[in-house]
């Protein structure tokens, strides 16, 4: 089994009221979750390892046979959509609840592109870690060398 890690570098994830929506901050695609995928995802952010996924998930009643080769298919499916990289040490403790499972223990990860646009316009994604939001000046309509002379004319 592996060690998995949220791929902090183009993924932010929040986890609200059981259900997990996860957005490629890079491609503006975000990323939803039946009820078991997000708890899933979630013990993984937590830091358990597949492994005490697996555990935890066969210690609920009615799991059924094929649950290992489930949850292998939907971690590959996270790792292809780089969700979620190698890392970690897996040392969390993984807790599913029995509600979790309450319509089924299929494990599904949905995709969208819907606000794609919306998502790739807001500014955020020009805060650089160091300088913070700094918009390009080519942003706003100028081209470099009309950007240099309005600059000559403040100083």
């Amino acid at each position: 089994m592996t060690n998995l890690v949220l791929n902090e570098e183009k993924m932010f994830a929040d986890i609200t009221d059981g259900i997990a929506i996860v957005i490629n901050s890079e491609t503006g695609i975000y990323y939803g979750m039946n009820t078991l995928g997000s708890a899933v995802l979630e013990n993984i952010i937590n830091g358990a390892s597949t492994e005490n996924i697996l555990k935890a998930l066969k210690a609920l009643p009615n799991v059924p046979a094929d649950m290992e080769a489930k949850l292998n298919a939907f971690v590959e499916e996270l790792k292809a959509k780089e969700l979620v990289i190698e890392g970690g040490d897996g040392s969390g403790k993984a807790n599913i609840s029995a509600e979790a499972v309450a319509d089924a223990f299929d494990l599904t990860v949905d995709e969208y592109s819907d606000a794609q646009e919306l998502l790739l316009a807001d500014p955020i994604h020009e805060v650089k870690e160091d300088t913070g939001w700094t918009p390009e000046k080519s942003s706003i309509g100028y081209t470099k060398e009309e950007t240099r002379e309005r600059e000559k004319k403040v100083k």
